[in-house]
């Protein structure tokens, strides 16, 4: 199995239907690991972004964590990234019902040596509207 590197640790969430409603999806990095935030410091870098496919249930907005700044050897600048857990906040209006919302999130891993090609991770969530 490839290494992904990081997990959507939050698999359902439960709303009122058809009102604007904020959800939070919580996210793990792999020990060892970091992903630039979604606002990294130089645009060389790959930013993490999270983007649903539409469907039944509309995504308002989408509010990323603040970023924490790490410095590594060599590089002077500090890096704006997200290590252990992070939680995306994500504005919803949802039918009443059961629906499937999937998206992914592309990002790029990296440890204090190297960094990975970038990935994207397949996210579904369930909601639940009642």
């Amino acid at each position: 199995m490839k290494k992904t590197h990081l997990v959507l640790l939050t698999d359902g969430v439960q709303v009122k239907p058809g009102t604007e409603q904020v959800v939070e999806l919580r996210f793990r990095v792999d020990e060892g690991y970091h992903i630039n935030s979604h606002a990294p410091m130089d645009d060389l870098l790959i930013p993490t972004a999270l983007k649903f496919a539409p469907g039944a249930v509309k995504v308002v907005s989408t509010v990323y964590p603040q970023g924490e700044i790490i410095k590594l050897t060599g590089n002077g600048e500090g890096l704006d990234v997200y290590q252990g857990e992070f939680k995306v906040q994500v504005k919803l209006v949802a039918p009443r019902g059961f629906s499937t919302m999937t998206g992914t999130v592309k990002y790029q891993a990296c440890d204090n040596e190297a960094c990975f090609p970038p990935k994207t991770l397949a996210v579904k969530l369930a909601v639940t509207a009642k």
